[in-house]
């Protein structure tokens, strides 16, 4: 069983112009099936629980739906928010923090008090690494604003500063940084408290030959790294007969038998390393 490290609750319900609907402003989709027969259909296709990465009256009003299988980390404007709003978001229950977007290089220090909250209370900043799509800044889209985003204040390099900074920070890299895959590999292999995950856009879809080579040193697979990996796919949950989370599984899966990866570092992609980035024990 896994635990998808990168999932939205919102993404799959949009009106016919494609802007983004809240799914709490209608409730539960009324039908057959139930919020309890959502997760056990998860659970058989193989995902025990998903991290939701949402804005937070999304991530958790799922979370008083759908209990135990969705762990909330709400996702905050990192050039409007304070220290003192993301401390309150974590006393009331958030696993982490989610950054997207920023005006200036995530390592700017404008943003290290945020972050410093976040190491103070032991959880997890996860920080959406590499390219966005377009459709996600068109009028009522989820991440819609005035100012333009350049997405090199997103590349991987700029966790470097983060990491030399906070070294008990626990970090989560998205998406692996498409395109700069080289960048989040050294980044995540040089420090102990940087992980990333493979999820979204084109990743899970280049050539397992690509992902091979980065994860090969010396002609052998670079355990080390490949066993700071977890598995995410950045599907929508939480939505009526929607699963689709079972390509990244696939994609995981002939990632560990092409590198030969042995099951105690599987367990450690699927479920291990975001049961210890996000606090969840056992």
């Amino acid at each position: 069983m896994r635990i998808d490290a990168h999932g939205h609750g919102m993404h799959a319900d949009r009106d016919a112009t494609g802007t983004y609907i809240p799914p709490l402003r209608h409730g539960w989709v009324a039908g057959a099936q139930t919020p309890k027969d959502y997760v056990e259909g998860c659970r058989k296709r193989g995902v025990d629980g998903v991290v939701l990465l949402d804005p937070a009256h999304v991530a958790f009003g799922l979370k008083e739906i759908f209990g135990e299988f969705v762990i909330p980390v709400p996702m905050v404007d990192i050039d409007a928010t304070t220290p003192q709003e993301i401390d309150a978001l974590l006393s009331r229950g958030a696993a982490g923090i989610k950054f997207i977007c920023p005006m200036h290089s995530y390592c700017d220090d404008r943003y290290f008090p945020l972050y410093d909250v976040i190491r103070a209370r032991g959880a997890c900043a996860v920080f959406h690494v590499g390219y966005l799509s377009d459709t996600l800044f068109r009028p009522g889209a989820l991440l819609a604003r005035k100012d333009i985003v350049d997405i090199t204040d997103m590349r991987p390099a700029a966790i470097d500063r983060i990491a030399r900074k906070f070294g008990d920070l626990k970090i989560l890299m998205a998406h692996f940084g498409n395109p700069w895959f080289e960048e989040a590999w050294n980044t995540m292999r040089n420090y102990k408290n940087v992980y990333a995950d493979i999820s979204g856009g084109t990743a899970h879809r280049r050539a397992m030959a690509m992902w091979t080579q980065l994860f090969t040193l010396d002609e052998r697979p670079d355990y080390a790294s490949i066993g700071k990996l977890c598995f995410a796919s950045d599907s929508s949950f939480c939505f009526q007969g929607i699963y689709q989370f079972e390509g990244h599984i696939d994609f995981y899966e002939r990632f560990y038998e092409a590198m030969k990866v042995p099951a105690d570092l599987r367990e450690k992609i699927d479920r291990g390393n975001t049961r210890m980035l996000f606090g969840l024990g056992g």
